[in-house]
């Protein structure tokens, strides 16, 4: 049943992620070669800050919203779900007014005059994106993650078309800015409405929440809020607001934005795997928690399948990818976009290790991992940023989230006694990088356009050799992956079942004695 439930979040949540990547991608890079190196770092500095403000509050409310939510609907227990999801919503809605309000104020005060009316625009869109976090949580927690898909399906299609439309005509940051915020009020008003009314069919019941409910949701909340301001350091690009103090040159954070934004897309599949099943962990808790530690490993060991190949080959593809996608005037990154996939990959396992400490209600091993490694990256990052600028921000990021991965997973493996599939790793990787030791061959003697194709067609060929000849799946991976194939077409099942069989090791046949 998890297996199904996973794959099929997986295929909703992933186009969702997809369509998001590709505008994003095509938007990102128009952005950059309209404004430029300089104006694009304080554009990204001022995004970055408003940011930040609506992440402090996608913790707190919107994972409590998730977490008891899928342990009561894992539960049977619509009444009290029901019950979580409007107070929630309500206490955020009221956090968010007040957020917004000082965001407005700080902006009004603090703001050059020429970015204005822009940075107006985004700290207004603070208000709908804090509260529309909610109703996306909810969804989650249902295990219904396809009802995200219809407000991320319109409120992208308006960003990018307001966006080329200031690209095109020339309305600078605050055209840029309204489209941003446009964006936002069209997520929260596709999404919002039918959530509500969804949750408005649930039995609201006669009988009290438990009684030990509100003290739960308060210290899971308050724990939650504490690890985000930790996670800000390590996981939020915190190194933006050190290079804008700690640097000479604006264009550093250009730089790093461009390089790191590139390498964050390769986050993309294992962060989809990651929120399929990290719901699915949550929901697991309410029904046998016993399984808790084996859906964490299952969920390591796809991720690595995912994620490792990607940002090991990645690395001598991504020089030639930003030169070909951002142009010469953004050479100075490409130093940070050539070591930012191996140092962004740690992040891919951070889901389903954060999902199993939520689960429990052990946050406390998230928040205390996470201090450690903070104080890693703003001492690496301060000493290193004034002479490498966006490379010393790359670094101290990159042993920031070693050190959290790291800790967080010797914890868990300590404490749930998870059972990683070591060989596998090691296999994998080696794969992997073999296939980016051919890649560089090839692209390091091409021009950056034919470096990367071909680069790429070498590294896909001579990585699916590889697993061919060592198996890389094994018997209980090619029938997980056939529950994927089997719900394709038809025409695609079978020969994508055939595929499978092709790098899947044969079970030994067991000898009986006779």
């Amino acid at each position: 049943m998890n297996s199904k439930t996973i794959a099929r979040n997986t295929a909703w949540y992933g186009l969702e992620n997809l369509i998001g990547l590709v505008t994003s991608l095509i938007t990102g890079i128009a952005i950059a070669r309209t404004l430029g190196p300089a104006r694009m770092g304080y554009f990204v500095y001022v995004s970055w800050l408003t940011t930040i403000i609506s992440s402090l509050s996608s913790v707190g409310l919107p994972e409590t919203t998730r977490k008891y939510l899928a342990e009561y609907i894992g539960g049977g227990d619509y009444s009290t779900a029901r019950f979580v999801y409007f107070r929630t919503l309500i206490t955020q809605t009221i956090f968010a007014s007040v957020a917004t309000l000082g965001a407005v104020v700080w902006v009004l005060h603090g703001a050059p005059a020429q970015y204005r009316v822009a940075a107006l625009l985004l700290v207004c869109g603070i208000l709908p994106a804090m509260v529309n976090f909610i109703s996306a949580q909810a969804n989650v927690a249902s295990e219904n993650l396809s009802a995200n898909l219809p407000a991320s399906l319109a409120s992208t299609a308006t960003y990018f078309i307001l966006t080329l439309s200031a690209v095109f005509f020339h309305w600078g940051v605050t055209g840029i800015a309204f489209a941003m915020f446009a964006m936002r009020m069209v997520d929260f008003l596709v999404r919002f409405f039918p959530t509500v009314r969804r949750v408005l069919t649930w039995d609201s019941g006669h009988a009290h929440p438990p009684a030990d409910l509100r003290a739960r949701m308060v210290r899971f909340g308050l724990q939650s809020v504490v690890g985000m301001l930790l996670a800000l350091i390590v996981w939020d690009r915190s190194e933006i607001f050190l290079l804008e103090h700690r640097s000479l040159d604006i264009r550093q954070i250009a730089f790093y934005s461009v390089a790191i934004g590139l390498a964050e897309r390769l986050l993309l599949f294992p962060t989809i795997f990651a929120a399929a099943s990290g719901a699915s962990i949550l929901a697991q808790f309410g029904r046998d928690r016993s399984r808790l530690p084996a859906m964490a490993a299952s969920a390591a060991r796809y991720i690595a399948l995912i994620s490792i190949p990607m940002h090991v080959i990645a690395v001598p593809l991504a020089a030639p990818v930003l030169l070909v996608l951002y142009g010469k005037q953004y050479v100075g990154a490409l130093l940070v976009a050539t070591v930012s996939p191996l140092l962004c990959l740690p992040k891919a396992f951070l889901g389903p290790i954060q999902s199993l400490f939520e689960s429990t209600e052990q946050q406390k091993y998230f928040i205390m991992t996470t201090i450690l490694a903070s104080f890693v990256d703003v001492a690496i990052a301060w000493s290193l940023i004034p002479h490498y600028g966006a490379l010393g921000a790359c670094i101290g990021s990159g042993a920031a989230q070693i050190t959290a991965i790291g800790l967080m997973w010797a914890i868990g493996i300590r404490q749930y006694h998870i059972q990683l599939p070591w060989s596998f790793f090691f296999k994998l990787s080696a794969i992997s990088a073999t296939a980016s030791l051919a890649a560089y061959a090839v692209a390091s003697h091409l021009s950056p356009l034919g470096g990367l194709i071909g680069g790429g067609i070498t590294a896909m060929t001579v990585f699916f050799v590889l697993a061919y000849i060592f198996k890389m799946l094994e018997p209980e991976d090619g029938n997980r992956f056939k529950i994927i194939a089997n719900a394709c077409p038809p025409a695609l099942a079978s020969p994508l079942s055939h595929l499978i069989d092709r790098f899947t090791r044969r079970m030994e046949p067991s000898s009986t004695a006779v």
